[in-house]
């Protein structure tokens, strides 16, 4: 039998060209689906021909090509490079937020290969299995739940008796109509699956982290949560020998060793935490990983062993600051303890991600008010993510089944499951016309709280701390509720752009201009008159009015080798897109006493910062000498290097006059050494090698001259 998979297509949902052009959103739409390459491994097993096909990467490569005019039509493209394929079955994953697409190109394949067998599996298709099979005709089968077993049944019947009620978890068609089996059983040895499929895929090459599974099942139950529909409440681990050995082969095959290990309650069993660490430890590979952990189930000791172990990311789904929120939920946090927690993990050199939720219909203005500052907790720690997610209500979830009669569909709504901009005409109107398969675009009722409110604040939030968290930190410090700043912040947005509202607001606060709106907002309010505030005002406004280097001379040139000298024709640029910036007084400091949530004494003396655009949200910017910041703003990507050493000349005074050649080089490649530039060459070195007289400087020379720098005596003008 031969087998198509198809990845859920959570790419397809951003069709706004500041969406789909973003790297950020591409390499988190593009990570690994360890469902469809699980079973991908299992049908190769039986010896299927199996084929997985990524809709994911090919909506950026058809994006790329074909544009913002004609990016609607990506169902039609992804379905006929499906059909393309030539396959008995046409298998496609699922998650809520790529459901109504994945059921567009599932209808159009059909209609390409009519004969073919369509089948569903994954989350969201599994808890609504029997609404779908009764709407769309062409969807033939769902295959609910865990499919590792099941699979082989169902795939046995289809090419043999094809007696449907036999296969565990199934939902099919039937001369009585759509039929329900029972639940397939749970899988209790993990150890006994294969590794996941990623060799028919080919999205480990050249990758930097390789995703596992580490076990499954949840033993609560949060109201909001789906995560017991799919998996069910029963707590498995993959051993730890298993998972080391899953890692080696990966390590071995690709020359990977970073690892994202999957399981919502991997620290549920402290003991097994311990075992596993123990083994990372005593394997001696010197891997490194990133899982998910609940606050309550983790202390110091076991975050310490973790992080001795290899641990370098932890995802904390915390939820909501508020305790009351924390039983309505059923989620039963202490919201204390979850701060303790992130400072120890703080300490403990690991980095977290601290996820929360607002939009819960119980929610209060005092609920609101906590989980903010919750938020800001983590936003000044500084290895600390924070995240703000309006409610989703996921299918058959205790709040969907709860308050299902009142919920809302407007132009954006919850942000739980990466819902894009602006969504496809076609996809709405499957929403609108079936609520009950597509409930996670829809708002729930708050009567406490304004709904417009909490869309701006979520996407204020999350922009915010991605352009300047520090910024937003100290104002949280200084302020005596930083809701009602915001609250007088969305009176001014308002005056500049009275009809901004959903996708238009998300659209606003991505931009540039948001930054410079509220950096002027805060300029001419009280708050931004302090000390601790108005340095961060004023270097976000110095690092605006600076220039990002142009690529435009280094597109199709070439770097040299490491160790290779430099010669006058070379081309310097700043790396990262990186700007200078000039700043009366310690960024460094400022920072410090926003951590340590503590005055800042001002101190006017001048610095400078080498800012990268990669890296703007943990830190801001990368001090350097008044000499460095002289040659690095030099290096914009135009400049050869003979040019910068000429205007070296007028900006850096060096005594004798006749060392000056060398020291200018010398620093020139201790920014380079730095990471700071980078050398480009556009032709062959012995064409450039004399410049204006000036003989080129070898590596070991330019490293003595550098050592000598120290003795030098040098001015800045």
């Amino acid at each position: 039998m031969r087998i198509c998979l198809i990845y859920a297509p959570t790419s397809g949902e951003f069709i706004d060209p500041v969406e789909f052009n973003s790297d950020l959103i591409r390499s988190e739409t593009c990570s690994p689906q360890l469902g469809i390459l699980g079973l991908a491994a299992i049908t190769e097993k039986l010896g299927c021909v199996t084929t997985i096909y990524d809709p994911n990467r090919a909506f950026f490569r058809f994006a790329d090509a074909e544009g913002e005019a004609q990016i609607l039509e990506f169902a039609e493209f992804a379905a006929r490079q499906i059909g393309a394929i030539d396959a008995d079955v046409y298998g496609f994953g699922s998650i809520c937020s790529a459901y109504p697409l994945t059921l567009r190109i599932a209808k159009r394949v059909k209609e390409i290969h009519p004969d073919s067998t369509i089948l569903i599996g994954g989350p969201q298709a599994s808890v609504v299995a029997e609404v779908t099979l009764k709407v769309f005709r062409f969807v033939d089968f769902v295959l609910r739940g865990e499919a590792e077993e099941s699979l082989p049944i169902f795939v046995d019947e289809l090419s043999h008796q094809r007696r449907f009620e036999r296969v565990p978890g199934l939902v099919f068609r039937s001369i009585l109509g759509v039929q329900r089996n029972g639940d397939a059983p749970i899988i209790t040895n993990l150890d006994a699956l294969p590794l996941p499929a990623y060799h028919l895929t080919g999205e480990l090459r050249g990758a930097r982290t390789a995703a596992l599974e580490l076990g499954r099942g949840c033993p609560f139950a949060c109201t909001f949560c789906s995560t017991n529909d799919f998996f069910r409440r029963r707590f498995r681990l993959r051993s730890p020998q298993r998972v080391i050995e899953d890692m080696s082969v990966i390590d071995s095959e690709f020359g990977i060793s970073d690892f994202d290990l999957f399981h919502d309650m991997f620290t549920v069993d402290a003991k097994r935490v311990r075992t596993f660490c123990h083994h990372m430890i005593d394997s001696g590979k010197g891997y490194t990983w990133a899982c998910s952990a609940r606050t309550d189930c983790v202390d110091q000791e076991l975050i310490e062993l973790m992080a001795a172990a290899g641990c370098r990311d932890i995802f904390f789904g915390v939820e909501t600051g508020s305790s009351r929120m924390q039983k309505i939920i059923d989620k039963h946090l202490d919201p204390k303890r979850a701060h303790e927690i992130i400072d120890i993990v703080e300490r403990a050199g690991i980095q977290s991600t601290i996820s929360l939720i607002t939009g819960f219909p119980e929610e209060q203005w005092d609920d609101l008010n906590e989980t903010v500052q919750f938020f800001m907790h983590s936003a000044r720690t500084f290895r600390s993510r924070p995240q703000l997610n309006l409610l989703a209500p996921l299918a058959n979830t205790p709040v969907h089944l709860k308050y299902k009669g009142e919920m809302t569909l407007e132009p954006l709504c919850s942000d739980v499951s990466l819902q894009g901009r602006y969504q496809h005409p076609e996809d709405i109107e499957l929403i609108k016309r079936f609520p009950d398969i597509f409930p996670n675009f829809y708002l729930l009722p708050t009567p406490a709280l304004d709904r417009n409110l909490l869309v701006e604040l979520r996407e204020f939030l999350q922009m915010a701390t991605l352009r300047f968290r520090w910024l937003l930190a100290a104002v949280d410090q200084v302020s005596t509720g930083f809701l009602d700043l915001f609250v007088a912040w969305t009176d001014h947005r308002k005056s500049v752009f009275p009809a901004v509202v959903g996708p238009d607001l998300r659209h606003y606060y991505r931009t540039s201009e948001f930054q410079n709106d509220f950096i002027a907002f805060l300029r001419g309010h009280r708050l931004g008159k302090g000390r601790k505030v108005k340095i961060f005002i004023d270097f976000y406004e110095r690092l605006d009015a600076t220039e990002s280097p142009s690529e435009c001379r280094v597109f199709e040139a070439i770097e040299p080798g490491v160790g290779e000298p430099m010669v006058l024709g070379d081309i310097a640029m700043r790396t990262h897109k990186s700007r200078v910036v000039e700043l009366r007084g310690n960024l460094e400091a400022a920072i410090d006493s926003v951590r340590e949530c503590r005055a800042y004494k001002a101190r006017p003396s001048l610095h400078f910062y080498v800012v990268s655009q990669a890296d703007t949200e943990q830190h801001p910017g990368y001090e350097v000498s008044n000499y460095i910041a002289k040659v690095v703003e030099l290096c914009d990507g135009r400049r050869t290097i003979a040019e910068i050493l000429e205007r070296l000349r007028d900006v850096i005074s060096v005594s004798p006059q006749s060392a000056s050649v060398r020291v200018y080089e010398a620093l020139i490649q201790k920014a380079r050494s730095e990471g700071l530039i980078a050398i480009y060459r556009t032709v062959p070195a012995v064409e450039v090698s004399l410049v204006g007289g000036l003989a080129v400087v070898e590596c070991s020379e330019i490293q003595a001259e550098a050592s000598r720098l120290n003795r030098s005596s040098i001015q800045a003008d």
